[in-house]
């Protein structure tokens, strides 16, 4: 037992210190990923061995390393590497209460909201697997640019080609994603689009990659000018992170979008539709804690809206159930589960147990098709594969 006990230290403050020489040369989604991992092996190991203080650093780390976080400050948790592999050494050590609080503070501000400001469209962005759309998320937290740009290759050397090109594009940016393209097809290359993140200037980018078949471009909204759609968007989140509060939740809210243009009367109906799709998150969705995404895009035919939660999804039983008791469906009526999920749209249905200033009055998802149906627009609902729900909702443009 002695000998797995120091083993297990010896494998420990070595990852650590690994950990630590390589935070300190640069931080990316997978280094996080990888330290999550490593802390949560260490916590572990920790509480297996009774070293108590080390297993409690851990988890306050891990807590941290848990969420996508912006390190732009990347001190916190080298310091914490540093009095975790303190408290290894000897289980006396560990870390001071003020480093503990700051600790749960990061953690805590890692629940708030982001708004972030980009011109993927949906189209392409549902095309990202969830990793890619990961880093994507996490590049904008960090204040990078997002481009894309557009290459062809030669049939017969595209393979080392392409090869060559990421190699010289990953050395001033990270490659988030690749997609195939059109673009080159009329000259009988292969194509592909590339998605970047980088803080170098466009004309860099595209003076290293001189002798390649490509094109760079900005697809990067950092400063959107579009000072109404960011207070609107905020306020939502505002709103969202206020009602998680009240209700004893913690959630975390990303808001993707590009320079929407509204009118007047688009903004305060896409408020009131946005607000109550985020409550219903809230109350109905989210457990104890969890993720709301919402992405809003102006596409060349209309506006793109979704708002989706990693949260327990549509109890469709329990929708048929409540629909049947209010004599909206037969008992024996046969319903898909499309059909099933169309329900929570019908007036004065709802399957919350209660009735709240938040939801239970069966007002709200009608509330929100009516809202839409008035731009001339449509909204689906759907249930996840993995878990939780996702609303979708495409309004025209107004002079379509």
């Amino acid at each position: 037992m002695n000998d797995f006990r120091q083993n297990f230290l010896a494998e420990s403050i070595n990852n650590l210190t690994i950990l630590q020489r390589r935070l300190a040369e640069e931080f990316s989604d997978q280094l996080r990923r990888e330290a999550f991992r490593t802390i949560h092996t260490i916590k572990g190991g920790a509480q297996t061995f009774g070293l108590e203080n080390a297993a409690r650093l851990a988890a306050g780390l891990e807590d941290v390393l848990s969420n996508n976080l912006n390190f732009t400050d990347r001190n916190l948790l080298l310091e914490g590497f540093g009095f975790l592999i303190a408290a290894l050494r000897t289980n006396e050590a560990g870390a001071p209460a003020n480093f503990i609080e700051k600790l749960q503070n990061a953690h805590q501000k890692a629940a708030k909201s982001d708004i972030l400001l980009t011109k993927i469209p949906p189209e392409v962005f549902k095309n990202f697997s969830e990793q890619e759309r990961s880093a994507t998320v996490n590049a904008l937290r960090e204040g990078k640019n997002i481009y894309c740009a557009e290459a062809g290759f030669e049939a017969a050397n595209f393979a080392d080609r392409y090869r060559s090109l990421r190699k010289v594009l990953s050395e001033k940016s990270e490659i988030l994603a690749s997609l195939p393209s059109e673009k080159y097809k009329s000259e009988g290359k292969i194509g592909f689009r590339i998605f970047l993140a980088s803080r170098e200037p466009v004309e860099n980018l595209q003076k290293s990659v001189t002798g390649h078949t490509i094109e760079i471009s900005s697809h990067a909204c950092t400063d959107s000018g579009s000072k109404d759609l960011y207070k609107m968007l905020s306020q939502i989140a505002a709103h969202a992170e206020k009602t998680a509060q009240d209700l004893g939740k913690q959630i975390s809210i990303t808001i993707l979008s590009n320079d929407v243009t509204l009118s007047a009367a688009q903004t305060n109906a896409f408020f009131d539709i946005l607000l109550q799709l985020v409550r219903n998150a809230v109350d109905h969705a989210i457990e104890k804690s969890g993720c709301i995404e919402i992405r809003f895009f102006e596409e060349p035919a209309g506006l793109y809206l979704s708002v989706g939660d990693d949260g327990s999804g549509i109890n469709l039983q329990k929708v048929r159930a409540r629909a049947v008791g209010k004599n909206l469906i037969p008992d024996d009526a046969l319903l898909s589960e499309q059909e099933m999920l169309e329900l929570i749209f019908v007036p004065e249905l709802s399957t919350a147990a209660v009735v709240s200033e938040i939801s239970g009055r069966g007002v709200g998802l009608d509330a929100v098709k009516s809202a839409v149906e008035k731009m001339n627009g449509k909204i689906s609902v759907r249930n996840r594969k993995s878990n939780g729900a996702v609303f979708e909702i495409f309004v025209p443009r107004e002079n379509n």
